[in-house]
């Protein structure tokens, strides 16, 4: 064998393992609040509502990886919400369907960040996090993917 060979074979046993430990797991929620390590794809369609032209906005999407003291046995849920079409000044009420069969309500204005205001973490904040720098709460019915969401004071 060549020492080019060499070199190649020994960089690609080297690697191997660093690509194959960075897909086994995903980051632990970061914060002392903790959080959801992983979401999945916020679906988005329109519906009758009181938005622009009668219509809102749709969203649900799954959280899972899930670890706060703020959520005890908690390891899921599910986030749900209703938003004015092209009114970005109405707060609206998001629900959180968590895996333990508990709810919480929250209130915001479509910008990722929801207020919970009863249930389980009332009194605090969840703030969703999106793969890129999407605004599209109120506009557009478009599917988004989210990442994760993290609890704030």
């Amino acid at each position: 064998m060549s020492v080019r060979g060499t070199v190649l074979l020994a960089a690609l046993t080297c690697a191997v393992p660093i690509v194959g430990a960075a897909q086994a797991h995903s980051a632990p929620a970061a914060g002392a609040n903790g959080g959801c390590s992983r979401g999945g794809v916020m679906t988005g369609r329109m519906i009758p509502g009181a938005g622009s032209a009668g219509q809102n906005i749709q969203r649900e999407v799954t959280l899972s990886d899930c670890a706060s003291p703020l959520l005890p046995g908690i390891h899921a849920g599910v986030f749900g919400v209703s938003i004015p079409w092209n009114v970005t000044t109405a707060p609206t009420t998001a629900r959180l369907s968590w895996s333990d069969g508990s709810v919480s309500t929250a209130t915001g204005y479509g910008n990722g960040t929801w207020r919970i205001t009863a249930g389980p973490a009332s009194g605090h904040a969840i703030q969703l996090e999106v793969a890129d720098t999407w605004n599209g709460w109120y506009l557009s019915p478009a599917d988004v993917t989210v990442t994760g969401a993290q609890f704030v004071s």
